[in-house]
C-alpha cells in the first residue's frame, strides 16, 4: 500500500513538473529573446501624430506631391496680387479705401506704392497717400493733401514651401502737404512678417508685427509710440481673384 502510495505521488508531481515546464516554453516562445513583453502592450507615440501630419502633408506620396505644388501655386499668386508680406518682387499699385467713423469723421485715400527688389532677398517700398478728409461737425473742417510717406526695407531671411519669414524696418517721413493729414513725426518701426501656405483651404495665411517709434519731427505734437499686430488669410479664388481678412 505504501508503495502504491509513493507511485502515485511519483506520478502527480512528474505531471506537474511537465506541465511547469511547458507552460514556460510557451510564455518564452511568444517574444523574441531580448525583447520586453511590456513594450509591446502599447503602439509608439509617434503614431498619435500621423493624423496631423497627414492633414498638413499628405497620406500618400501623390497627395503630398499634390499638397507641395499648391503651396508654390498660392505662393507664387499671393506675391504677384501684392498680397505676401514676405514676397521679394517687383511690384507696384494704386489702391483707394474709405472708412466713416461714429464721430462724422470720413476718410477717402488714394495710396501708390511701389516695391523694388535690391537683391534677390533685399526690399525697398514706398508708399504715399493721398487724403480727402471730411469731419462734419460745427468745428470740423474739409481738406484732402498728401498724408506721410512710409518706406519699408528689410529682407527675406527664411524661405521654404511651407514658410516664409521677412524681417525689416518702417520709415515715416513727414510729408503732409496740411497739418492734419499727418502726424508731423519721423518715426521708425522695426518688425517682421511670417507667411504660411495653407494648401486645403487655398489661402496663405501671414502676421506682421511692427512696433513704431518717433525720433524726431515737429517738437509741439505729440511723441508717437504703439506696436501693431496684424494677421490676415488671404484666399486665392481664381488667376484674377482673391480675398484677404485681417485682424488687428
Amino acid at each position: 500500500m505504501r508503495v502504491g502510495l509513493l507511485s502515485a505521488l511519483g506520478a502527480l508531481w512528474a505531471v506537474c513538473s511537465g506541465t511547469g515546464s511547458l507552460s514556460i516554453a510557451a510564455a518564452r516562445s511568444e517574444k523574441p529573446p531580448g525583447e520586453p513583453v511590456a513594450e509591446s502592450a502599447e503602439e509608439p507615440p509617434e503614431g498619435k501624430r500621423r493624423p496631423l501630419r497627414e492633414l498638413l502633408y499628405g497620406a500618400t506620396p501623390e497627395e503630398r506631391e499634390r499638397l507641395a505644388e499648391e503651396r508654390r501655386r498660392l505662393s507664387a499668386a499671393a506675391a504677384a496680387f501684392g498680397t505676401d508680406p514676405t514676397a521679394i518682387i517687383g511690384y507696384y499699385q494704386l489702391t483707394y479705401g474709405h472708412n466713416a467713423f461714429t464721430n462724422n469723421l470720413r476718410l477717402d485715400t488714394a495710396t501708390a506704392e511701389v516695391r523694388l527688389p535690391i537683391t534677390p532677398n533685399w526690399l525697398l517700398r514706398v508708399t504715399l497717400p493721398y487724403v480727402w478728409a471730411d469731419l462734419n461737425q460745427p468745428r470740423g473742417f474739409t481738406t484732402n493733401g498728401t498724408s506721410d510717406t512710409v518706406v519699408r526695407t528689410g529682407g527675406r531671411l527664411y524661405a521654404s514651401p511651407n514658410v516664409a519669414l521677412f524681417v525689416g524696418t518702417d520709415a515715416s517721413i513727414p510729408t503732409a502737404a496740411k497739418k492734419e493729414l499727418g502726424t508731423g513725426k519721423y518715426t521708425l518701426g522695426p518688425g517682421g512678417a511670417v507667411a504660411v501656405p495653407m494648401p486645403r483651404a487655398r489661402s496663405l495665411f501671414f502676421t506682421v508685427i511692427q512696433d513704431f517709434n518717433s525720433v524726431g519731427g515737429d517738437s509741439s505734437r505729440a511723441n508717437i509710440h504703439f506696436m501693431q499686430v496684424q494677421s490676415a488669410v488671404n484666399t486665392i479664388w481664381s488667376e484674377r481673384w482673391w480675398s484677404t481678412a485681417f485682424v488687428t
